[in-house]
């Protein structure tokens, strides 16, 4: 009998650590190799931290100290060689654009597969395609698919660039583990919980500074920062100029935040921009309750107002302070928002999500054999 190839994938991201759509590329790869797919994850920076299914290619660990022009040009010809060799039947790009002529290179001169798919990870949406219109058009008409991942995201790219080739597939998160996930903070103080990469669109200066003006501190309940990036120093500045030192901690990076989630009396986001925030519906699996900013784009087809948490007027932190004291001073709606978190998200379960992009692929892949 006659031995059945798998259909060989890669998933090309920046770097696996810290972010939620590195997550989301982590949980993928899993996906994928219980699908029976051979799975390979290309990353351009050495960055890793996430676990992953299958086989690694770390583009980024070929760069040298200087990252001169000759280093790059050896990257793109190892990258491209790579692909070349393994034959891929797919290739699915994760990555936001850095260079526009480093990834007008890349796009035409090394990925080389039967099906090609761009997805778009954040309401960013410009910094996953181009910002020229007609370069975007040039490169992604030609794409079997582009993949959004929430409703208002895709209406966006459709309305900039009139593609035709778009699809929705939200991202996956499973929830029987999260179930499973154990209780493991040992913390013995109450606490509210912000996760996220410490950067400028997290805005986690100005949680804090809410945070400061909320009940919350006088009740003796905590804020737990998970995180790491750019503006811990601004992060910390910002815990002594409001004296809450002995209130607010900050717990660093962690790869698996889910003990603390469950722990969490609620969590909050305040992100001016989103995609679909990975830590929304983390912390909704793990039955907290959640806080976010009205933000483009997410967080509305995520949190179902005043049941799973609270959907807050976009970047109004007054509305914000008001939230928080809500959620922990009316025992009523939080043990309603508790008790209806897992049933809020099925249908981001990773058994919906799998089916989608099982039947994307066999779509693809059996219009274009090998």
């Amino acid at each position: 009998m006659p031995v059945i190839k798998k259909h060989k994938i890669a998933l090309v991201g920046y770097r696996h650590n810290f972010g939620g759509a590195e997550r989301v590329l982590s949980n993928l790869s899993f996906v994928f190799d219980k699908l029976g797919y051979e799975v390979h994850v290309i990353i351009m920076i050495d960055d890793v931290s996430y676990p992953y299914a299958g086989t690694l290619f770390n583009v980024g660990a070929l760069r040298s100290s200087s990252n001169s022009f000759l280093n790059k040009i050896n990257r793109f010809w190892a990258l491209r060689k790579y692909i070349r060799k393994q034959k891929f039947d797919a290739i699915i790009d994760f990555r936001f654009r850095v260079n526009d002529f480093q990834e007008l290179m890349i796009y035409k001169f090394a990925y080389k597969a039967n099906v090609l798919i761009q997805t778009v990870r954040s309401g960013y949406f410009k910094n996953y395609l181009f910002r020229s219109r007609w370069l975007s058009r040039f490169v992604f008409k030609n794409f079997d698919k582009i993949v959004c991942i929430s409703e208002r995201q895709m209406k966006a790219v459709q309305d900039t660039y009139d593609f035709d080739n778009l699809t929705l597939i939200y991202n996956p998160i499973d929830i029987q583990k999260m179930k499973n996930q154990k209780n493991d903070s040992s913390l013995n103080y109450e606490y509210i919980l912000a996760v996220g990469r410490f950067d400028k669109v997290k805005q986690f200066d100005k949680l804090i500074e809410t945070y400061s003006k909320s009940v919350l501190p006088e009740s003796d309940i905590h804020l737990l920062l998970l995180g790491d990036g750019p503006e811990l120093d601004k992060i910390q500045n910002k815990i002594k100029e409001v004296n809450l030192s002995d209130k607010i901690h900050l717990e660093g990076f962690l790869p698996n935040p889910y003990g603390y989630m469950k722990n969490a009396l609620f969590l909050v986001n305040s992100s001016y921009v989103e995609g679909l925030p990975m830590v929304l519906l983390e912390s909704l699996a793990c039955e907290t309750p959640v806080i976010a900013f009205d933000c483009f784009t997410g967080p509305s087809e995520i949190i179902m107002n005043n049941k799973n948490g609270i959907l807050v007027e976009n970047q109004n932190f007054e509305q914000l302070k008001y939230a928080m004291n809500e959620l922990y001073l009316n025992k009523n709606l939080y043990n309603e928002c508790k008790a209806f978190t897992l049933k809020s998200i099925q249908k981001f379960d990773s058994l919906v999500i799998e089916k989608q992009w099982e039947d994307l692929l066999q779509e693809l892949l059996t219009k274009k054999p090998r």
